[in-house]
């Protein structure tokens, strides 16, 4: 796929650059992949190239999953109504099962669903890997669907639930996440290969992740000028075992000991923090992605986002993998993100709709690390955008089009989805991705893995 030049006319235009900003009526020109022009009224004649007609449609920033587990659409609805380790303990098992045939069929249709929900990026936190092929294969999933990705190649070298064929020392670890990086960036075009950066991280700490893997992974990222996503602090469980193992009141405080928080950094989930961990996130940059939708269904908890967004503490969101969510929507995750801080602290005003979308948008890209790269439409930005269709009844009349984005909207009122310039969807078609082949072998995938884990 190549980018094309690229005007998009007719449409309401929500840059996400500035709380209220909207053009009632305006048009986006695209040229080389990047966003030239975002302006009210109609495109000046003969610019050339592609000119979609956005009218009954929103033009904003195609949204960001600041963390999922891709391959596990494969694993929707397996293991439900379970204590966080004892769920753990299943998901981690499927190691013993897992290849590359499944990972890449399983995160093929994960891309699928991200992107025909208006998803443009996602993080990829990746950590089950028996060999080093699932994550190759990973890999060359995302970059066939065209999506921008991060791909957070974590690690796991201790647990007692975490299975010996996907524990590895920091060693060979590091010499993997080496050889896949090299992999990505001399193997496809300069074009495929900048779509898609990498990060690590200890996977769960502490629960497997030893002290040793905890000083040697800043070091490692430092040195290759990579970030770090991990779980942190996701579950009362996980706390309990800090406190008790390590002495610290909390995964935060532990993971202080080890210098693994700062800008670059992404503790996903955070739902269990006290006060002086919130602080230590804000003073240090760290990130957080909040993913409701698994907290809640896991049972977890409810994340301090509100006292989170007070102290300064950049929050993404993200769906987390099917497995603990069942779906990749997004716009759910955005509606309920949004519900849930209101239920939380009994305040209807608590959270307002368009600090939510900021969070599914730039502020989920400057928690990648992509704030200058999208998130926002604005010339200079990448042309990683989505139109959404508002001609619906659960969408009309429009009273507030930023209330009604984060909580009438569906996955299914996306349209066109365009990233780097280059169209993956339109007209609810896509383009990147054969549809009717990525669902047939992810069946195929599934009822394979199935049958292995069950013998396994």
């Amino acid at each position: 796929m190549e980018a094309q030049a690229t005007t998009i006319s007719g449409c309401t235009i929500l840059p996400m650059t500035g709380s209220g900003d909207v053009i009632e009526s305006g048009y986006v020109n695209v040229r080389n992949g990047a966003i030239t022009a975002v302006e009210a009224g109609e495109p000046p004649a003969g610019g050339g190239g592609t000119l979609i007609d956005g009218r009954g449609k929103v033009l904003m920033p195609g949204l960001v999953n600041a963390h999922t587990h891709l391959y596990q659409v494969l694993l929707r609805a397996v293991w439900e109504d379970m204590p966080f380790l004892a769920w753990l303990k299943r998901i981690y098992g499927v190691a013993e099962a897992l290849n590359p045939e499944h990972a890449l069929a399983g995160t093929l249709l994960g891309c699928l669903e991200n992107l025909k929900g208006g998803v443009t990026t996602v993080c990829e936190h990746n950590f089950l890997n028996p060999g080093p092929e699932c994550a190759v294969a990973a890999v060359e999933a995302i970059s066939r669907s065209g999506l921008r990705g991060v791909f957070a190649r974590t690690i796991m070298d201790t647990g007692e639930i975490v299975p010996d064929c996907t524990k590895e020392t920091p060693e060979m670890a590091f010499t993997r996440i080496e050889e896949l990086m090299a992999r990505q960036r001399g193997g496809h075009p300069s074009s495929e290969s900048d779509r898609l950066t990498f990060r690590t991280g200890p996977n769960t700490p502490p629960i497997n992740a030893s002290p040793d893997l905890l000083r040697e992974i800043r070091r490692f990222a430092d040195h290759h000028s990579i970030g770090i996503s991990a779980h942190v602090a996701e579950s009362v469980s996980v706390v309990d075992v800090t406190r008790r193992e390590h002495d610290r009141e909390g995964v935060v405080a532990h993971l202080k000991d080890f210098g693994i928080q700062g800008e670059d950094a992404i503790f996903a989930h955070s739902v269990h923090l006290s006060p002086e961990e919130i602080a230590h996130l804000a003073e240090t940059g760290t990130c957080v992605s909040h993913n409701p939708v698994s907290n809640m269904m896991l049972g977890d908890g409810i994340a301090p986002v509100v006292e989170m967004l007070a102290a300064g503490v950049r929050v993404g969101l993200g769906t987390d993998g099917a497995a603990s969510n069942h779906s990749q929507d997004l716009f759910e995750t955005i509606k309920t993100a949004s519900l849930l801080q209101k239920v939380k602290h009994q305040d209807a005003g608590v959270i307002d709709p368009y600090s939510v979308l900021r969070m599914a948008t730039i502020d989920g890209a400057h928690v990648l690390g992509l704030g200058s790269v999208c998130g926002t439409v604005e010339p200079g930005k990448r042309a990683d955008l989505i139109l959404v269709d508002i001609q619906k009844p659960h969408f009309q009349p429009v009273n507030d089009l930023f209330s009604q984005l984060a909580h009438c909207a569906k996955s299914t009122d996306v349209d066109t989805v365009m990233v780097d310039g280059m169209l993956l969807m339109r007209d609810r078609q896509c383009i990147s991705l054969d549809e009717d082949e990525t669902l047939l072998s992810a069946r195929a995938a599934r009822e394979d893995l199935m049958a292995r884990v069950s013998t396994a």
